[in-house]
């Protein structure tokens, strides 16, 4: 009877072991599972990325194709003009299909944006209110425009709120501030200067005093170095810049920006008729609509039924001496935001 009950014993010490080695097994087996889903999804993402990336590129070759027809090839008869649909380049923005992927290019005229190198001590405070409108308040704002001023200028005094070569040798690494040496030749110089932070420049996220979360688009989208003019193209001017003109009321700018979704401006006047005594006289100095010939594009691309995005943003200008009749001045593959 011991023998009988130590086999008895001894099957079910077997059994546990089994049963242990058993899910064991299974936690084993669920592990290599889990890495392989990873690692299938890490490489569906990365050639995701990678077509995306090339049909980013393809949409921006087509709108620079675009943009280069309607500038140098002959104009159709004002009759035919009225005859055909807005073009989607007068608009801002061209879509379509490259291979198996789509693309959005957002068309922004760099004269539709402030231009920081005509901006003066005496005329800051257009630059002033745009900060206000996209949520950069005192005493950061001060910091800032002081500052812009102090890179700029020739001499070695600070503003009251602004930065000199003494500050920014104290930084890691040191540099030297512009201080009258040229104009700025790229925006990205902008996150050099005092008090303009990354969330500045680029953009962030904010909560409102309800909770809600909000995007609130960075400096980089409403400022340029890029424009020929210190006034305003108002067929392409985001709401934020039109707002911040001189004599711009919100009711003339909320006017202007919805029929400019629809159909852009030719004439000034077409501007004066539409808004009337909402636009003072003097905003009209600070106003046109001539396109300036230099662009940015951001493209933004994805595959089908893929959300893997991928955006690049290139500043470009027409000009027929070239060989392809543009020039890329700047070109940037590494756009945190859309």
């Amino acid at each position: 009877m011991q023998t009988i009950r130590a086999r008895k014993d001894d099957r079910g010490v077997i059994l546990i072991a089994l049963l242990w080695i058993l899910m064991i097994l299974s936690v084993i087996a669920l592990s290599f599972a889990r890495e392989s889903f990873v690692d299938v999804a890490v490489a569906r993402n990365t050639r995701d990325l990678a077509d995306a990336y090339y049909i980013a590129r393809a949409g921006i070759a087509t709108t620079v194709y675009q943009l280069i027809q309607k500038t140098y090839l002959p104009q159709r008869t004002q009759q035919d003009l009225l005859a055909l649909p807005v073009d989607p380049i007068d608009l801002g923005k061209v879509t379509g299909q490259y291979g198996d992927g789509e693309y959005e290019v957002e068309i922004q005229d760099e004269s539709g944006k402030i231009n920081l190198n005509f901006v003066t001590p005496a005329a800051t405070e257009q630059l002033r209110t745009l900060m206000g409108i996209v949520g950069i308040q005192s005493p950061d704002a001060d910091i800032i425009l002081d500052s812009i001023i102090d890179w700029r200028d020739a001499d070695a005094i600070p503003q009251p709120n602004g930065a000199e070569a003494d500050f920014y040798q104290t930084l890691q690494p040191p540099y030297l501030p512009r201080n009258g040496n040229g104009t700025m030749s790229s925006l990205e110089e902008l996150l050099l200067i005092r008090g303009v932070t990354p969330e500045y420049y680029y953009g962030r996220r904010e909560k409102t005093d309800e909770g809600q979360i909000i995007e609130r688009y960075g400096l980089s989208r409403y400022l340029t170095v890029y424009s020929p003019s210190n006034r305003i193209n108002i067929n392409y001017a985001p709401l934020q810049v039109l707002l911040s003109i001189p004599g711009m009321s919100p009711a003339a700018a909320q006017a202007i920006h919805e029929r400019r979704q629809v159909k852009p401006f030719d004439t000034i006047e077409e501007v004066t008729k539409l808004t009337g005594p909402s636009l003072e006289t003097s905003a009209l100095t600070f106003i046109y609509t001539q396109r300036s010939g230099v662009y940015t594009l951001s493209a933004s691309a994805h595959r089908l039924n893929s959300r893997v995005r991928r955006v690049i943003r290139t500043t470009i200008t027409l000009d027929p001496r070239e060989p392809e009749r543009y020039r890329i001045i700047y070109w940037n593959e590494n756009i945190p935001n859309w």
